[in-house]
């Protein structure tokens, strides 16, 4: 399992500038299932760094929450989320994939073979991360898969209407036109967690 740290969107008064050390990240992560937590970790070539880039959230403490359902983003069309992400500059590796429902926690086993590289004062976009599951415990996921593919026609107005320092920024493609990468990370592998509760004794 990855320790990694949070990459939290960037601020409403973020600006992108050429003499950074950093660069943005950006794409849009969609699923097809229940609610959960749904995470990408990312590690940069060289220095082992890892960054997590998550939507939603595990409900581990209160497993009920897990099942709460979510309305399907007006821009997406799909339960999700665009994501823009302030990052060092250079080479990135998909580590992992990892999804966190409840008690269940399912994660991808293989290499991902998605690289990408974030230069100063640059956005680029990487595409959509679509999760879906494939199997399950009772409503608890134990299965699941992940695609990339391009959705830059409907993911940039989003990204650029959800990110103020993005309207008016170029922004590259890390994906070809009509990329359909299934599979991302090969089979994935999971466990339930079942809590024992012991009774306190007065």
């Amino acid at each position: 399992m990855l320790s990694a740290c949070a990459a939290p969107n960037i601020d409403k008064d973020f600006k992108l500038e050429k003499a950074a050390s950093s660069g943005i990240a950006c794409g849009s992560i969609t699923y097809q299932g229940g609610y959960a937590s749904f995470r990408l970790h990312l590690e940069k070539l060289g220095s082992g760094e890892t960054f997590k880039i998550e939507h939603g959230s595990s409900q581990t403490l209160n497993p009920m929450l897990a099942f709460k359902g979510e309305a399907p983003n007006p821009a997406l069309k799909q339960t999700g989320s665009v994501f823009a992400v302030e990052l060092p500059l250079g080479r990135y590796v998909l580590k992992s994939w990892r999804i966190g429902q409840g008690m269940a926690q399912v994660w991808s086993t293989g290499p991902t073979g998605v690289e990408f590289e974030v230069k100063a004062g640059e956005a680029i976009y990487l595409g959509n991360f679509h999760f879906r599951g494939s199997a399950n415990f009772g409503r608890l996921l134990t299965s699941g898969t992940l695609t990339l593919k391009d959705q830059s026609e409907r993911d940039l107005p989003a990204i650029r209407n959800e990110f103020d320092a993005l309207r008016s920024s170029p922004l590259t493609q890390a994906l070809t036109v009509g990329a359909n990468f299934q599979n991302v990370g090969g089979a994935s592998d999971g466990k339930v967690t079942i809590p024992i509760f012991v009774p306190v004794v007065r």
